[in-house]
Formats: C-alpha cells, sequence, structure tokens
C-alpha cells in the first residue's frame, strides 16, 4: 500500500451520525421517506376498498379476488429482493427513486385494465416497485440516525405507510361512485410520480453504505457537512465505519446466517411471516368482511380505514420502547392482540362493540408489525443492511400472500366473516414467542454488533483519527 494512502486520515462516521442534532436535515430526510411510505401503503392496499367493485365489474368469485390480492403481494415479495439487492449494489437512493417511478407508472396503467388477466399482471408488476421501496427506506433512515432512535426512526417512516393505507378508505368513498374504480388508481400513480420531485433533491444516499463501500469521499463529506453544519473535514479523507474493513464481494444470502445470523435472521423472518399474514388478511378483506357484518359499503371502508389509523397509534406507541428494551418488547403487541381476535370470532358483539374491539386489535397488530419492521434491518452491517431488510421482506410477503388467499378459501367454503378471526388468531401466538426469543438474544450481543442496545461510545465531535491503521480491502462477506 503507498504512502501516499496510509498518511490519509481517517474519519469514522459513526460518532459524526451518533451525536448529531434534529435539524433541517433530519427534517428533510424524513418528510420525503415517509410521503414515499404514506404512497407506497396508500398504492398496495387501495385495491382492498376498490375490491367489491372490481369484483361487480369482472364478475369475480372470493378465490379470485383474494387471489389478485395475493398477485400483488408476490410481485412486492420479487421486490424486496431485487430492488433491495439494488439497494445494496448502487446505492439506496438510486433503489428509492427506481421503485417510486415504477408504482407511479403501473398504478396508472391498472386503471386501464380490460379483463381481469390484465389486472393480475398489472398488480404483480406494480407490487414488484412497492415491495423495492421500503426496504432501501428502511436502511436510509436507520443509517442516518444513532442508536436511540434507530428502530424508532424507521417505525415513525411506517406510520405514514399505515396512514396511507387508510387513507384509501375514505378516498375511495369519494371517489368511486362518482368516477368508477379507475379513479383511484389514477390518482395513487399519478401523486407517487409528483413526489420523484422531491425524492431526487431532497433524500441523501447513506454515507455508511458510501464508507463502507469504499466509495465518493467527497460525496460522503458534502452529505456529511449537512448532517453537522460547521464540521471541519479535511478533503483527502478516508472514512470507514467504526473498525469495518471495506467491502467488495457482491451479496449472497448465505451472508444473512454467518455466525449470530443464523438465530437473529430466522427469528426476524418468523416473526415477520407470522405479522404479514394477519395484517393482510385484515387490511384486504377488511372492508368486505365489515359488509358481510352488517355495515354498510361507506361505513366499511371508512370502518376499515379506522383500523389502518389505530394502527399507526399502535405503532407511535411501541416505536421508543424497541430502542430502549428491544425486540421482545414487541411481543406484547401480538399477546394483546389475540384476545381480541377470539372475543370477535367467539362472541356476538353490538356493532358498536365490534367497532372497538376492531380498532384495538388493529393497535396491537400492526402496531407489533410496524416494530418487526423496525428491526428487520438493525442487526445487519450497511453493506448488506438493504439485503437484510429486503429478503425479511420477501419472506413476510409470504405471509402476506397467505392471509387474502386463506380467507378467500374459507368464504368461499361457508365459514362466516367472524369465524376467520378465530383462525387468524393462531398466528400472533407463534409471532409472539419468536419475538420473546429474540429479545433475549438480542439483549447478549457484544456492544460492537450491530442491533446491540449498548450505544457506540466515540468521541462527542467525531475527530479525525490519523492513528488507525490504513484502510484494508476484503473480498469477504463476512
Amino acid at each position: 500500500m503507498s504512502n501516499s494512502t496510509t498518511s490519509r486520515p481517517i474519519i469514522d462516521v459513526l460518532p459524526l451520525i451518533e451525536n448529531q442534532k434534529v435539524g433541517k436535515f433530519w427534517t428533510a430526510l424524513f418528510s420525503v421517506s415517509w410521503l414515499v411510505a404514506f404512497l407506497d401503503g396508500f398504492d398496495l392496499q387501495v385495491i382492498s376498498f376498490a375490491g367489491r367493485y372490481l369484483k361487480q365489474s369482472f364478475d369475480l368469485t372470493n378465490t379470485e379476488l383474494g387471489t389478485l390480492g395475493t398477485v400483488g403481494v408476490v410481485g412486492t415479495l420479487l421486490g424486496g429482493i431485487v430492488i433491495g439487492y439494488l439497494g445494496d449494489r448502487i446505492g439506496r437512493k438510486p433503489a428509492i427513486v427506481v421503485s417510486v417511478a415504477g408504482f407511479g407508472i403501473f398504478m396508472v396503467l391498472v386503471a386501464f385494465a380490460q379483463n381481469y388477466p390484465q389486472l393480475v399482471l398489472l398488480r404483480l408488476v406494480t407490487g414488484l416497485f412497492v415491495g423495492g421501496a421500503l426496504p432501501p427506506v428502511w436502511a436510509l433512515v436507520s443509517e442516518f440516525a444513532p442508536i436511540r432512535l434507530r428502530s424508532t426512526s424507521v417505525v415513525i417512516v411506517m406510520v405514514g405507510y399505515s396512514i396511507g393505507s387508510a387513507s384509501g378508505g375514505p378516498l375511495s368513498n369519494l371517489l368511486i361512485p362518482r368516477f368508477g374504480w379507475q379513479s383511484v388508481f389514477l390518482v395513487g400513480g399519478a401523486a407517487s410520480l409528483l413526489v420523484l420531485a422531491a425524492v431526487v433533491p431532497a433524500l441523501p444516499e447513506s454515507v455508511k453504505f458510501l464508507a463502507q463501500k469504499g466509495l465518493a469521499p467527497d460525496r460522503i463529506k458534502r452529505t456529511l457537512l449537512r448532517v453537522r453544519p460547521g464540521l471541519s473535514l479535511p478533503d483527502d479523507a478516508t472514512y470507514v465505519v467504526g473498525t469495518d474493513v471495506v467491502e467488495r464481494k457482491q451479496f449472497t444470502p448465505v451472508a444473512l446466517f454467518r455466525g449470530r445470523l443464523a438465530v437473529l435472521t430466522t427469528l426476524v423472518w418468523a416473526s415477520y411471516f407470522c405479522s404479514a399474514t394477519v395484517v393482510f388478511y385484515l387490511t384486504f378483506w377488511g372492508p368486505i368482511l365489515n359488509e358481510q357484518i352488517g355495515f354498510s359499503v361507506s361505513a366499511a371502508a371508512t370502518l376499515a380505514a379506522g383500523t389502518s389509523a389505530a394502527g399507526a397509534l399502535g405503532q407511535v406507541l411501541i416505536g421508543r420502547f424497541i430502542d430502549r428494551r428491544g425486540a421482545g418488547t414487541i411481543a406484547i403487541m401480538p399477546l394483546l392482540a389475540v384476545p381480541c381476535l377470539l372475543v370477535i370470532g367467539f362472541v356476538h358483539l353490538s356493532a358498536l362493540a365490534y367497532v372497538f374491539v376492531l380498532l384495538l386489535s388493529n393497535v396491537f397488530i400492526i402496531g407489533g408489525h410496524g416494530g418487526v419492521i423496525g428491526i428487520s434491518g438493525i442487526f445487519y452491517r450497511p453493506a448488506i443492511r438493504a439485503n437484510g431488510a429486503g429478503w425479511a421482506t420477501s419472506v413476510s410477503k409470504l405471509g402476506a400472500m397467505l392471509g387474502p388467499w386463506l380467507a378467500g378459501v374459507l368464504l368461499d367454503h361457508g365459514l362466516s366473516a367472524q369465524g376467520t378471526f378465530f383462525v387468524f388468531a393462531v398466528f400472533p401466538v407463534v409471532m409472539m414467542t419468536a419475538l420473546l426469543v429474540l429479545g433475549r438474544f438480542q439483549r447478549r450481543l457484544p456492544a460492537t454488533a450491530d442491533g446491540s442496545l449498548s450505544p457506540v461510545t466515540a468521541a462527542a465531535d467525531g475527530a479525525t483519527d490519523v492513528t488507525r491503521p490504513p484502510r484494508e480491502e476484503t473480498t469477504a462477506a463476512g
């Protein structure tokens, strides 16, 4: 290694991120990320509010309608893997831009579907981009957040997703009776394309990603000066992430199961799968189940929107506890969800009581889901974080596919709307068990491990460390 390389000052980006203050940079980052998540939630879930109209327009059975919901989730599964890989390959920001542009364009095209096969194909491709947007967004916000706000940052963004999901109800009530089911897809697609005007200039690239890849020191410097205005950084600095070496090897899924990650990844995937099964069952079938239980079309859609808003409240409630007490804290949410689902499944409730228990169950179900999302990428180092979150999301989509499909099959075979709630109470039990084990494992992680509950110990000003050995390069994905 040349002397010119060894003499360069070496700057660790971790303490610079850890000791930042909330200001204009954070406001812009979270506002745009929140908006992307809002549109992502709207674009994925609006089909549940348009479902009864699609069923009438295309003369669909319950199973066909459930399959339409499932095929969109198949797309999100593929998108989480493909665009998650892209996020770790060329950067978080390009992956987000591609995703937002993609789901905006194909949402518009859904409105022009002429038959069921076209509708299925367009929802599949739309889902690919919808599923690809969130993993790089989660990676980006968590990599700019200090440890004390790491999971909370992701949960805040996911509140936007829940509110976006909820907004489909009132918007469908407003638009579809007047302009047809196509109107909500046109509005969602057009709004997504407009958001690109904010995404491109406002979102930065992750400095942790760039530093661990050994890329673009000038770009890192410019971004760090946005994070910490007035900071003095030398022009010839080499940037690193803690003690990590520069990583050049391409990602393979095996990296998610090396060492302690074998346990962590398995537990995250199990809890995420079970959570997604229940969440997507409720969000896709919610309006139709509410109708079958006795509510009018508009009241059923409004109630379904209210459940998403209740879920956003649950996400806010659990968010701060995750960073302080760990992943095991999330287990309280599925624990409390189980009796709510059983009450709806077994007890004949008045309309008011049903609304109350349904909203309460969604506080716990969607709140717990947001908590799992918040931890889905924190256990992986920056070089594979978007892949880690993307694969976790894609595995969860297996559950998200199971939920709408299973409910459709149960309904077609004679089970009542109430009875489906009883069946789906099984999944939060498994989720709770996985989270309790995950929480115990997380508490035993060393302070230097990604996902540890211990704070980073570093100089307050993130001073340049010129005494470190020279930067190394490796082809190991260790």
